[in-house]
């Protein structure tokens, strides 16, 4: 198969690069709280299970947020939730400003992560209809691109404001710039004509009766329920990243926060990512192109990332030196297979139900978030004064999640099958 190369339209592009920026700023709001991790933990007199459970507390009501406002947004529109959305992360951040115990810590980032929570599979649903079939991966895959480029650009400036004003203003600066996005996006964005003007087939009680009966074979599937386990192992690992990554550089490699080296830490594995995830997803989609098989374009390469993944998270807490460990974290390419899972499911799911789908995806895939840091936290906890040894277990528990959510997935997952059998015919269009 041999299929003319489509082409985003201009203001594809500008809604791509609006929702870039969304990315970056949700997952800045997420590094942060790593990036102050020492200093917070210090004044707060945090203890490892303390810390744990405040950085996975962020993923406390992400889920259930995720869940109930993703589907929502298939009803008002993608716009005005992605507004609310970002006005009250920012309003969050701050208002950490003001924190000065761990209740009130743990408090912020619960409700932080009940705004975020919904924000991906928005994005995804508000970029959708503007990218052509052949072209998903590659602009998810910009979208998504937000979430690596947050942190690598943030984490410079906010450290330093960390260490010569102290960890507060951090959270104060995210917040002013969570404010400017929120008011070029009411000057700038707007739906696709497509999803503005779709037929209403059914009133809207009766949508809400039979939205989980219609959308439940599709979350059952065992595309989508591996495609989710993915997402799962995929998420685990970057939240272990975002909040447990600072600690490990300094408590276990002894680097300070202004050492060059660190800030390499802290930055290279999202630059690194990000090109990576742009690349996948532009070989994903001119795969797609040659041969029309999800499995060959999709499907081969989630697997190569998460074992890659897994071998290189492995190798960054076993080599004995910092540049070292640095070097794997930075081509362990944490997160670069999520939006290739996006894509898989936005395939295989209707139009009118895609914010939903996504939305439960993204519900369940990031419970990882709130148990990987309170896991590690415990492990860490555990050891005692061997912190080295706990954040080591915690890291190959990690790898090994990878290992197995690669190996199933390339094993289960079957989206052209999927789409051949519930698919076919008059009723494709509605996919596409």
């Amino acid at each position: 198969m041999n299929a003319a190369r489509t082409h985003i339209s201009p203001y594809g592009w500008v809604m791509i690069f609006m929702l870039l920026g969304l990315g970056a700023i949700n997952f800045a709001d997420k590094a942060v709280l790593g990036l102050a991790a020492m200093p917070i933990i210090r004044e707060l007199h945090l203890s490892p299970t303390q810390y744990g459970l405040v950085s996975g507390s962020f993923f406390l009501l992400f889920a259930l947020s995720s869940v109930v406002v993703t589907a929502w947004s298939d009803r008002i529109g993608t716009q005005r939730v992605l507004a609310l959305l970002a006005t009250s992360w920012a309003i969050v951040q701050v208002a950490t400003v003001f924190v000065f115990s761990f209740l009130a810590l743990l408090l912020t980032r619960v409700l932080l992560g009940a705004g975020e929570g919904p924000s991906y599979g928005t994005s995804v649903s508000a970029a959708t209809p503007w990218l052509p079939a052949d072209r998903r991966a590659f602009g998810l895959g910009l979208v998504t691109f937000g979430s690596v480029v947050g942190p690598a650009l943030f984490a410079p400036p906010l450290t330093f404001l960390i260490v010569v004003v102290g960890w507060r203003s951090a959270f104060a600066l995210l917040g002013g710039i969570g404010l400017l996005w929120v008011l070029m996006w009411l000057l700038i964005g707007r739906e696709h004509p497509a999803a503005r003007h779709m037929p209403v087939t059914e009133t809207q009680e009766e949508h809400s009766r039979t939205r989980w009966s219609e959308i439940r074979p599709i979350l059952f599937s065992r595309t989508v329920l591996f495609s989710t386990l993915a997402a799962f192992v995929s998420y685990w690992a970057v939240a272990l990243y975002l909040s447990w990554n600072p600690v490990y550089l300094v408590s276990v490699r002894h680097l300070r926060l202004s050492d060059p080296l660190y800030l390499a830490g802290v930055t290279l594995p999202y630059v690194v990512g990000g090109i990576a995830l742009i690349a996948s997803g532009a070989f994903a989609d001119r795969v797609f192109r040659r041969t029309g098989s999800h499995r060959r374009s999709y499907v081969f390469p989630v697997t190569a990332l998460l074992i890659m993944s897994a071998l290189c998270l492995y190798l960054a807490v076993s080599v004995p030196s910092a540049p070292g460990s640095v070097l794997f974290f930075t081509l362990a390419f944490i997160g670069v297979a999520v939006p290739i899972l996006s894509t898989i499911i936005t395939a295989v799911t209707p139009v009118a139900h895609r914010g939903a789908v996504l939305g439960t995806v993204v519900a369940v895939s990031t419970l990882s978030g709130f148990i990987s840091p309170l896991v590690t936290g415990l492990i860490t906890q555990a050891a005692g004064k061997n912190v080295a040894s706990g954040l080591y277990h915690s890291y190959q528990l990690a790898s090994l999640l990878l290992l197995i959510g690669g190996v199933t997935f390339l094993a289960f997952a079957r989206p052209d099958e999927q789409l051949a059998e519930k698919f076919s015919g008059a009723t494709a269009q509605i996919y596409s």
